[in-house]
């Protein structure tokens, strides 16, 4: 069986090809407390590598967020969203954006049962605050640097509008859709799922750059010279 000029094998193989994804990355980051600014920093600079406007930049409650970004798929191929050809066709035929978040929350400490002759360890927590710090220590990441896990997660969002309408058969079957309801936007946002797949491609250019940092900190440290 042939399709014009293709042959059924191209088709299906062409199919496939739109259908099957990468192998997805995990979303999630280990970040000991001596590497939280600089991991925290490296996010931010992936996010501008992408193009996101960031919209909360916020180091001390471990928060970054982004305003959503739109991506025409196949007509837009610059925009490094996409993560398999399933999803340029998917933004290529339907208005869709993606915006981040990237929060960095405590790692809970390690279950262990004290001896019943040791005292309790001291509160971390017990600090004088400045007097123009409103928020509490205990979720300052700044103030108090412990060691957190970053996680990163994409909400892909498709957008329906009033307006034209095209018709699929003919131009001459096109309508116009018009909102009569009161108080009702035109343009309304719908988070359909998230994009686990452009999450840890986030993730992984993280983690890269925070080698190359460690990798640059190493080379430029001086060297000790032996003792005689």
């Amino acid at each position: 069986m042939r399709f014009g000029n293709v042959s059924s094998p191209l088709l299906l193989t062409l199919g496939a090809v739109l259908v099957v994804g990468c192998a997805t990355k995990s979303p999630d980051i280990e970040v000991p407390a001596s590497d939280y600014p600089d991991t925290f920093a490296a996010a931010r600079d992936v996010l501008h590598s992408y193009r996101f406007t960031l919209d909360r930049v916020d180091a001390r409650a471990g928060v970054l967020t982004t305003q959503p970004k739109l991506s025409g798929g196949f007509l837009t191929p610059w925009s490094q969203l996409e993560s398999t050809p399933s999803q340029s066709w998917e933004d290529t035929v339907h208005n869709q954006q993606r915006r981040v978040e990237i929060v960095f929350s405590a790692t809970p400490p390690p279950t262990s049962i004290p001896a019943s002759n040791s005292s309790p360890a001291p509160d971390s927590t017990e600090a004088v605050l400045k007097p123009n710090q409103s928020r509490e220590l205990a979720t300052d990441l700044i103030e108090a640097p412990r060691d957190t896990n970053a996680h990163v997660r994409v909400s892909l969002e498709r957008i329906y509008q009033y307006g034209w309408r095209p018709n699929t058969r003919s131009i001459y079957l096109s309508s116009i859709t018009e909102n009569t309801l009161a108080d009702t936007p035109s343009r309304v946002e719908v988070a359909i799922s998230e994009d686990e797949a452009l999450a840890g491609r986030i993730a992984a250019e993280i983690r890269s750059a925070m080698k190359k940092r460690a990798q640059t900190r190493t080379a430029e440290a001086p060297s000790v010279p032996a003792t005689p």
